[in-house]
């Protein structure tokens, strides 16, 4: 859509004038006679640029343009008038003024270059907001990657301190959860033949509903995560083909919280033994790619954990 700009001068023969030029340069006019009558039309339709006059019927166009900085910093007013002197050309430029124009416009280049020259700016002001925006939305994401690969190094650290399985898979699905300032997580382990799902770490769930919980390997979310060996992360709207997986996994309702719902295999030599599920996103946001790869690597870490400690384990057995 074309640049609005809004003229605000007594004179009829001026606003036509000055509204014809533009119009045929393609810009959009609208037109007030007033200060007043301007500040109204200012309050209900969008412009892009302010052209006034300073000697005004009521209020002068220097407190219009004081109200409008006011209503909206970011417009930019230009004074058009026949009052050449530098003191009111100062004074308007410290009110806000973007630049200023002397009557009578012989020479329509002039105007031409002035409306260019102010929307040129705003284009490079927006450009620079939408920039630094940009640029602070990548450094927060940057903190946020450094922030997880601390915690990770931290949590791996414990993890590789202990030997008991228990506690692997425990501090596991605690971490991933507290990281990730989800609602609700649970790791699910197959039985020796691979026929069920066992639920052995939950948070945010009932532990008497996780201790009679079972599923069968091929069914729900975990099993279609297990089978396809990577990971599954579902927004808010679930896409139907998942809502049946989601029912069998979770029958009451109780297991998953939306939005947001990350499913990660667990491996150990390749071969996957369980399923991590971490649902509830606080604040309503998804799992970014930097979540789905910390709960990843740190799903890996865990299982090689888990074969070290088995490992332990049997020699120690094997040692008695």
């Amino acid at each position: 859509m074309s640049p609005h700009i809004l003229i605000v001068d007594d004179s009829p023969s001026f606003q036509k004038m000055l509204s014809g030029r533009l119009v045929k340069k393609g810009y959009r006019v609208s037109c007030a006679s007033s200060g007043e009558e301007a500040i109204k039309i200012f309050q209900t339709e969008d412009f892009n640029m302010v052209l006034t006059d300073i000697i005004l019927p009521g209020m002068s166009g220097l407190n219009m343009l004081k109200l409008v900085k006011e209503m909206k910093p970011e417009m930019d007013v230009v004074i058009i008038s026949s009052n050449a002197s530098s003191f009111t050309a100062i004074k308007a430029l410290r009110l806000g003024a973007y630049d200023y124009i002397v009557k009578p416009i012989d020479d329509e280049a002039i105007l031409f270059n002035v409306v260019a020259r102010t929307l040129e700016k705003q284009l490079l002001t927006v450009e620079n907001r939408r920039l630094i925006n940009d640029l602070s939305e990548k450094n927060r994401a940057l903190q946020e990657t450094l922030d997880m690969m601390k915690t990770l190094n931290n949590v791996c650290a414990i993890i590789a301190s202990t030997t008991d399985i228990g506690d692997i898979l425990r501090k596991l699905v605690e971490s991933a959860v507290e990281q990730l300032k989800a609602k609700k997580g649970y790791l699910l382990l197959l039985d020796k033949g691979g026929t069920n799902f066992s639920m052995k770490v939950c948070v945010g769930i009932d532990h008497h509903l996780a201790k009679a919980f079972t599923l069968r390997h091929d069914q729900g979310i975990s099993g279609l995560v297990a089978a396809n060996n990577k990971p599954l992360c579902i927004e808010s709207d679930i896409p139907a083909a998942l809502t049946l997986r989601l029912l069998e996994e979770d029958v009451c309702g109780d297991l998953f919280s939306t939005p947001g719902i990350l499913s990660v295999p667990l491996l150990v030599k390749d071969r996957v033994v369980g399923v991590v599920n971490i649902s509830g996103r606080s604040g309503g946001k998804m799992f970014t790619d930097t979540e789905v790869e910390f709960i990843t690597t740190l799903a890996n870490f865990a299982a090689i954990a888990l074969d070290n400690a088995g490992t332990f384990y049997r020699l120690k057995k094997k040692g008695q």
